[in-house]
């Protein structure tokens, strides 16, 4: 089962800016596999995944789409959104956030 958690961003968006230090602190306390997505540079994954608002997460199971949190959220919103989605997630151990 290949499981991921996507971060979708862009530079230009001041909310995205905001949640992105908040999302890499979950996922680093998770332990989990995570990437951020430029759509500006990756519109192709970004409308596979059907985002249409940023920032959004994406949990993604073998391809498909399992769960989507849209909008710049609490950290306590944004951890539990993932943990309540970590059966579909791949524990790692470590966190691999990159840009």
């Amino acid at each position: 089962m290949t499981c991921e958690v996507l971060f979708f961003t862009a530079p230009w968006c001041d909310p995205c800016r905001q949640a992105a230090p908040i999302f890499s602190e979950v996922v680093a306390e998770l332990g989990v596999t995570a990437r951020f997505v430029d759509v500006d540079l990756d519109p192709d994954l970004a409308d596979r995944v059907g985002v249409d608002m940023l920032p959004t997460v994406a949990i993604r199971t073998d391809g498909t789409v399992s769960g989507t949190l849209t909008g710049s959220r609490p950290k306590a919103e944004l951890r539990s959104f993932i943990q309540d989605s970590l059966p579909k997630v791949s524990m790692t151990g470590g966190s691999d956030v990159a840009k």
